[in-house]
């Protein structure tokens, strides 16, 4: 299924465009109905309106430089019905630190439920792979 999986990289693409542009609005539409995200270090959010809220805390950070997000899709899977897939990929972003800039990256999973003939997010989880303070 080449073409389902090039719609999902295109959301994927429109995904860290919107994030570069702290653009909630797009961000949210990206997600089903009772989606649910589980950002780093943070609640785990369920529904659109959880979402929105995670979201506009998210963009309150002034430590990091949005506008230097960049995503890359490592993978993308699509199940033999047609109906559900997964996007497995990598991010980087610059965030202000005591000690100047540093680049964070981080990892990825997107899963997605065609929908009314449409892929929406239903599950998102991502992590760094910078370690903990002190560690």
């Amino acid at each position: 299924m080449p073409a389902e999986a090039k719609t999902i990289r295109n959301i994927e693409a429109q995904w860290g465009a919107a994030f570069q542009a702290k653009d909630i609005n797009k961000i949210v539409s990206l997600f089903s109905s009772d989606a649910v995200l589980m950002g780093a270090n943070m609640p785990i959010s369920v529904g659109i309106e959880a979402i929105r809220k995670a979201q506009e805390t998210g963009f309150s950070d002034t430590t990091i430089l949005f506008k230097t997000y960049s995503n890359m899709v490592d993978a993308v899977e699509i199940s033999a019905s047609g109906d559900l897939a997964y996007a497995r990929g990598t991010d980087r972003l610059i965030r202000n630190t005591p000690n100047g800039s540093a680049e964070e990256v981080g990892k990825w999973i997107d899963i997605y439920k065609k929908i009314d003939g449409e892929w929406k997010c239903i599950a998102a989880i991502w992590n760094s792979d910078m370690p903990l303070p002190g560690k």
